[in-house]
């Protein structure tokens, strides 16, 4: 009976790795995505920059990356 158990041994050790594994991967692709944040926040980072202003708008004058045409 103990070789029985003793030739079981690795078969088990490699099951158990790969359901660790497994649980892992899963916790990890099912938690949540990245760090949370305030609405707030958000809205106080984007409202200094001009990077996603209109350029079509008339308040902000041509950059010096546009060119006429």
């Amino acid at each position: 009976m103990l070789a029985d158990l003793e030739a079981l041994t690795p078969p088990l050790i490699m099951a158990a790795a790969f359901l660790i594994g497994v649980a892992l991967f899963l916790r990890r692709q099912m938690g949540p995505r990245g760090r949370p944040t305030d609405e707030g926040d958000e809205e106080a980072d984007n409202a200094g920059g001009a990077s996603n202003a209109d350029p079509a708008d008339a308040s902000h004058g041509p950059s010096a990356d546009q060119h006429k045409v």
